[in-house]
């Protein structure tokens, strides 16, 4: 394999790749996320796992660690280099991987603009910041940059020590008057943005002119001056309220007004307090706890609820759940606390989906099961007041965050919680808000969720559904998975939906988890017409007075047929072939309830069992798991959710049928021998089929064309006990049923003879077991049709030369039918001398 070398070399600007190449990786699903491009990316193991995302089997993780050791490292890249020669792999602008283990990052740096571009066959568009940064011009206007200080003698150069200074000032003084500062290292998610780069660098060309300059010298550094002025005002504050304190004490006091006094001065604390003050403290309180106390740290120079929010992914789950469930028992407090200010509780909704922001996928939870109480509650206390803060801040923010996740999971949690602030009427709204605040991408993702929990009567399926026709077919995976996840949903809460010839074109699309979505999709649909009154009445269960012919029920039943086969073609059409597991289990799954209604899905269910593996097949036979409630999965590019139980009790309820079909399919093949699967399906339907209330020529077909197989598999070890289990049920419907099998005797015989000629023990042991019993049982029988199929047998195996009835352990079975024992033919040789011979010739 090869590619076009003419690739441009860039230099990068800092240690941060091109945005195209982050959202590639991350797409990639790796099995450690890339943070530090320069430290994650350089030992070779993530760069073999991306080879092998795109070379499935060919790259053998196990040869490569994940270690920064210079042994490790090196050993990664010769085995890259193996890869590439062993798979003819060119990657443009290559020499070789030396400059990348002495940490070069300008050659790992283009080595992955290279395989990107080698890989998508996409190329990397340089920035314009980072063609101005590297050009000859930026190189010319920095080199002579100084910086100045206005003193009282004039304009001086200012000293390296002096910048430091002044910025650590400058720093400490806005952490002092911050409300709440909390760390730059991720909880800043209201950020301003900045301002775009411009497009045109080259063509900026500012000239200033400065005239006249006229100034005033300061003493000092301004920073200080206005701290000391800052000190002086608190000063003066404290001065004036110890006045007023002392002239409201030169009046005359009682017991009862000090007693108010005291009250209201607690009251008056504890409302200047904040949420922030609160949480806070009840952190600290809890950090105190004697198992919290070497395991929980504050950061710092920071207080206790800053270090909780930027340090609660490496928390203890102890500590953090137990906070979260501490502030749910308290709830109500919270809640009249937060209401008494606005402002009280965007605080504390901003506190929340800062913690959300910095917790995992997999503790996310916690803490929106928080918010989901809070604003459950908060519409209860004042539903107008937490609608219009809802939509104006909170959605927004909770917009940002499902943006910025990168796991679908938290991406649903999210839009979970989305819900539990909804009402009926405000719902639209939502819509509309997440729309305008949403890439359509995402959008579409939140609006598959919102379908999910949308009852039938709902106003909004209309304006949902609308999305959906609009996105199925684009060409965007995630924007059809979406759109088509919407119609699955609608057409579950039994919201009509059209199918037309492209939803049904989509069926054969490349991508499985579309495939997946077209075989939920139509077997809703077929669920929606078996609903129906008119297939209930007519088909179903037909009343009385409608069993007689007519025109219009006629028509009418040859339209709900007609229906359920067109949705059952589309599933056969989305299930073959099949290329996934998953696209199998799925179509077993949603089929299996719609195989009494549709002779096409009764076929594709027999196909499917016939080509999967012996795993697969007793999963979807025999499980015993009871099916669970309808989950439709969710697309997107990192997770989905299915159905895991199959209703395996209602298969069983249409084993005959499944039956027949086998036979059928038997009949037509004219196989010589029967396949593992094939034996295990037919002993499978013979275990599960009541042949007594089974119609006498279905059942006479039905052994016509398995005798052969059954009888014969009894001289095969690899299918001899399901073929024992099939032989005992033919016998038992020729004498017990009185089923008709014609040559009975003579296939019996040869199967006796073919378990001779395997020369194999077990086969020799099982077949002269399998006479015994059925001597006992004749023997016991009131009837005679067992002990003369029996004698038919033996006279069958005496005719065949060189008969069977050779071998002692044979012969000694038919003795009890028999009246005198087996004579040998030959009697010019002894017995001795014959049993030697017979010893000789059967070594199992």
């Amino acid at each position: 394999m090869s590619s076009n070398s003419n690739t441009q070399t860039f230099q990068p600007v800092g240690k941060a790749l091109p945005r195209e190449i982050i959202k590639w990786i991350q797409g990639l699903d790796l099995s450690y996320s890339v943070k530090d491009p320069r430290r994650d990316l350089s030992n070779g193991f993530l760069i073999a796992e991306i080879f092998s995302r795109y070379y499935p089997g060919r790259v053998q993780m196990h040869s490569f660690d994940n270690s920064q050791k210079d042994e490790r490292r090196l050993n990664n890249y010769k085995q890259l280099e193996l890869f590439f020669k062993k798979n003819d792999i060119v990657v443009p602008n290559h020499k070789g991987f030396a400059e990348i283990l002495d940490n070069d990052w300008n050659a790992l740096y283009n080595f992955l603009v290279s395989i990107y571009s080698f890989l998508t066959q996409r190329k990397v568009i340089n920035p314009p910041l980072a063609s101005y940064v590297n050009s000859k011009e930026f190189a010319t206007s920095t080199q002579n940059t100084q910086t100045f200080l206005l003193k009282e003698k004039g304009i001086e150069k200012l000293q390296e020590e002096q910048k430091q200074e002044d910025q650590f000032q400058k720093e400490q003084l806005s952490e002092k008057h911050a409300p709440l500062s909390v760390s730059s290292k991720r909880t800043n998610f209201m950020r301003v943005p900045s301002k775009p780069i411009s497009q045109n660098l080259e063509n900026l060309n500012y000239q200033i002119e400065v005239k006249n300059i006229s100034y005033r010298p300061v003493q000092g550094s301004l920073l200080k001056l206005k701290e000391e002025q800052q000190q002086q005002e608190k000063q003066q504050e404290k001065l004036n309220s110890n006045n007023d304190r002392q002239i409201q004490d030169s009046f005359q006091k009682t017991p009862m007004d000090e007693n108010k006094r005291e009250a209201t001065s607690t009251r008056e604390k504890q409302l200047d307090k904040s949420i922030y003050d609160i949480l806070n403290e009840a952190l600290s309180q809890r950090q105190q706890f004697p198992q919290f106390v070497q395991t929980v740290q504050f950061k710092q120079n920071a207080t206790a609820l800053q270090s909780f929010i930027d340090l609660i992914d490496i928390y203890p789950d102890d500590f953090v759940n137990g906070f979260f469930q501490e502030l749910i028992t308290q709830k109500e407090a919270y809640i009249n606390f937060i209401f008494k200010d606005t402002n009280e509780v965007w605080k504390f909704f901003k506190f929340t989906f800062q913690c959300i922001q910095n917790l995992p996928v997999q503790r996310v939870h916690v803490c929106i099961d928080l918010v989901n109480q809070f604003g459950a509650r908060s519409l209860q206390k004042d539903a107008l007041k937490t609608r219009s803060l809802f939509l104006e801040f909170f959605l927004p923010e909770i917009c940002i965050l499902i943006k910025q996740s990168v796991f679908f999971e938290k991406k649903q949690l999210l839009i979970q919680m989305i819900c539990s602030f909804q009402e009926p009427m405000f719902k639209q709204q939502v819509i509309q808000t997440m729309k305008s605040n949403l890439s359509v991408e995402h959008f579409m993702q939140c609006l598959a969720v919102f379908s999910s929990f949308e009852q039938e009567s709902s106003e909004l399926w209309a304006e949902m559904k609308r999305f959906g026709y609009i996105y199925f077919s684009s060409s965007s995976t995630s924007l059809s998975s979406s759109a088509l996840a919407i119609l699955c949903n609608a057409a579950k809460a039994n919201s009509q939906v059209k199918i037309d010839k492209h939803v049904m074109a989509l069926a054969k699309n490349r991508w499985w988890q579309n495939r997946c979505l077209c075989v939920i999709l139509f077997s809703e649909m077929i669920r929606a017409v078996i609903k129906t009154p008119n297939y209930q009445n007519l088909i179903k269960s037909p009343q009385q007075g409608q069993k007689f012919f007519s025109i219009e029920n006629d028509r009418i039943i040859s339209d709900l047929k007609a229906q359920v086969n067109h949705f059952s073609k589309g599933i056969e059409i989305a299930s073959l072939p099949i290329d996934s597991d998953i696209l199998m289990t799925q179509s077993l799954i949603h089929i299996v309830d719609l195989l009494g209604d549709s002779k096409i899905l009764l076929e594709l269910f027999v196909k499917i069992i016939l080509e999967v593996s012996q795993e697969s097949r007793q999963w979807a036979l025999f499980s015993q798991d009871q099916p669970d409630e309808y989950d439709f999965f969710i697309p997107s590019d990192k997770s989905f959710k299915f159905k895991l139980n199959i209703n395996s009790q209602y298969v069983k309820q249409v084993s005959f049928s499944i039956l027949l079909h086998l036979v059928e399919l038997l009949n037509t093949q004219k196989l010589l021998n029967l396949p593992l699967g094939h034996f295990e399906l037919l002993h499978w339907c013979f275990q599960n089929t009541d042949f007594k209330i089974q119609n006498m020529e279905s059942c006479e077909q039905i052994a016509k064309v398995t005798k052969e197989y059954v009888y014969l598999g009894l001289s095969d070890p690899t299918i001899l006990l399901y073929a024992n289990d099939l032989a005992k049920q033919l016998l038992d419907l020729q004498f017990k049923a009185e089923v008709q099998i014609e040559n009975h005797d003579k296939i019996f015989a040869n199967s006796i003879r073919l378990a001779l000629k395997a020369e194999n023990d077990q086969v020799l042991n099982n077949i002269v077991e399998f006479i015994e019993n059925l001597v006992a049982e004749s023997g016991q029988s009131a009837s005679d049709g067992l002990k003369n199929f029996i004698r038919s047998v033996y006279d069958e195996l005496d005719q065949m030369n060189p008969s069977p009835l050779s071998n002692p352990k044979i012969s000694k079975c038919f003795e009890r039918v028999n009246d005198r024992p087996y004579q040998s033919p030959h009697p010019d040789v002894s017995d001795v001398q014959m049993q030697d011979e017979q010893q000789s010739d059967f070594q199992y």
